[in-house]
């Protein structure tokens, strides 16, 4: 386990509230713990020197209380330092080193014991101390001296931050995010419903200090394997800058949906299926199954008019059931589903097996069907207007009479839907 370093300031009222509740629990469930240690600063937080901090743990948690302009009930989460001037503590451009691991396990715990009333919400990086050697954050309880003394409120933010601080990490995608507002919604969004969870946000406003150097310090304190951008918070040129600068040191740039797809796929082999993808169908999109591990991906070929017909009749259930199967499949060009899949490479023979089979199996649930050597043979019966119009029905309410399995009377005779219908025979080669 890492060690931690809980530190509060003697002059804050919600962190020496929220220490003291954090400190009862950790009495209560282990009535002492060596992997805990804790500092009460004189000091505001913001305002610690950062080379005065000791630094025999692994990582530092501040324990503190927000401030806004506009008062909310907020409870947030956010590493320290200034992509611009220092008017919060610290110095100008630095940055401290981020645990985006305890920071993803902040939020996703405050979301589950935040009283009622209470938003949970990363902030973007913006204040002192810098210069801290080791991974830390902040969590804070805000935005008023209401909730600065709230009891209830300081106990779930210490209940989050033991459970936080025993937590395993190696789940979590470390990201760096660019572009939104102070408070980072999106960025929020994406570590309550993902494994994803950032470190530096760099908040759009300040993309005007954004260097190379800069940009290098970004990814390297928020130890991101990946960033996130908040594309619609930037402007064209904005976006195309933090791009160039992926670019150069080729680290991937990650959506919402591609973090929500993985699932638990290790993140280095679902790196390596969208590669694999995209050299198969350029600019296609990876929806991934119940694939677990996949370090070998290899391509099968199913038919492509099987796929087509089933996606044709029964695309949800079709879709659905790929879920039981270990399998990635391909989106694009103007389809829902290609007819290349992805699976590890020892089990390829009988994954297609598997997903011919359930094509078969569902077309079966809606037609006729039979096997005919190589072949699925498919009867369909349709409508047949120039029948009905023969037998003297006109289009209008016979039509659709007939349509839904009715008998109509036209004079004196009565004509049945089997009367008015046509069989066609389509045929599709499988293996």
């Amino acid at each position: 386990m890492s060690s931690t370093l809980l530190i509060s300031s003697r002059k804050d009222p919600a962190g020496t509230l929220i220490h003291q509740e954090l400190c009862d629990l950790i009495k209560k469930q282990y009535d002492s713990h060596p992997d805990i240690k804790h500092l009460y600063s004189d000091e505001r937080l913001i305002y610690l020197n950062g080379q005065d901090i000791p630094s025999d743990t692994d990582r530092i948690l501040f324990l503190s209380r927000h401030s806004s302009e506009k008062p909310r009930q907020v409870l947030t989460v956010h590493v320290t330092g200034n992509f611009g001037s220092a008017d919060y503590g610290g110095d100008p451009q630095t940055l401290t080193p981020a645990d985006p691991f305890l920071m993803h396990a902040l939020i996703k715990g405050l979301v589950r014991y935040a009283p009622p009333g209470y938003e949970v919400m990363y902030e973007a990086t913006h204040h002192g101390p810098t210069n801290i050697l080791i991974p830390s954050c902040f969590v804070e309880i805000g935005s008023t001296e209401k909730e600065w003394n709230d009891r209830v409120g300081a106990h779930a933010v210490a209940q989050a931050s033991l459970e936080a601080i025993f937590a395993e990490k190696s789940t979590t995608i470390p990201l760096a995010g660019f572009g939104g507002t102070h408070y980072t919604q999106r960025q929020t969004e994406i570590s309550k419903k993902t494994r994803g969870g950032f470190g530096h946000i760099m908040p759009t406003r300040d993309i005007r200090h954004l260097d190379e150097r800069m940009f290098q310090e970004i990814i390297t304190g928020s130890q991101a394997v990946a960033i996130y951008l908040d594309r619609k918070s930037l402007s064209g040129e904005e976006e195309q800058k933090i791009l160039q600068y992926a670019k150069k040191i080729q680290i991937p740039v990650l959506g919402q949906h591609d973090l929500l797809r993985l699932k638990n796929l290790n993140f280095h082999e679902y790196l390596n299926i969208r590669n694999h993808a995209h050299n198969i169908l350029a600019d296609s999109t990876v929806i991934v199954h119940n694939l677990e591990t996949c370090p070998h991906p290899t391509g099968i070929s199913i038919p492509e008019d099987l796929i087509d017909e089933v996606m044709k009749n029964s695309p949800d259930e079709f879709l659905s059931e790929l879920e039981k199967y270990s399998v990635v499949h391909l989106a694009g060009k103007g389809k829902a589903c290609q007819a290349i899949f992805i699976t590890e490479e020892t089990c390829k023979d009988k994954v297609k097996q598997e997903i011919t089979q359930l094509c078969i199996t569902l077309l079966q649930s809606k037609f006729s069907c039979r096997l005919d050597s190589d072949s699925l043979v498919i009867l369909k019966t349709r409508f047949d207007p120039v029948k009905a119009k023969n037998l003297g029905i006109s289009p209008g309410p016979f039509f659709s009479e007939l349509l839904a399995g009715n008998p109509v009377k036209t004079g004196d005779i009565i004509i049945y839907p089997d009367m008015v219908m046509t069989e066609t025979e389509k045929r599709i080669k499988i293996v």
